[in-house]
């Protein structure tokens, strides 16, 4: 889900959609897993020869994912996403009549 939803946002297809089935699964990746590790993903665990060793990711990485998406959510589509070419199309087939080939 996360590579087709990904491929999908920067498509612009159906971003609400797949923004809230994405930040669903942050919210279940955050309880399920980054909850234990706190709020902070910078906790130096070790240091070795080739440099400092970094611990699991708290849920702060969770929250910025869900925060972006919630951004797009709650913006408006691009000029050159699918969902805008998709708006100006049904807008053009309801000003036609209901008719996708009338001028």
């Amino acid at each position: 889900m996360e590579l087709f939803g990904g491929l999908l946002i920067v498509a612009g297809a159906l971003v609400v959609i797949v923004s809230v089935s994405l930040m669903m699964s942050m919210l279940v990746a955050m309880f399920t897993v980054h909850l234990r590790y706190g709020f902070s993903a910078i906790n130096t665990i070790g240091l070795t020869k080739d440099g400092p060793v970094f611990g699991p990711p708290g849920y702060e990485v969770s929250l910025l994912y869900i925060a972006g998406l919630l951004v797009l959510v709650l913006g408006v589509p691009g000029p050159l996403s699918v969902d805008r070419w998709l708006a100006r199309r049904k807008e053009t087939w309801e000003r036609s009549g209901g008719s996708p080939h009338a001028t």
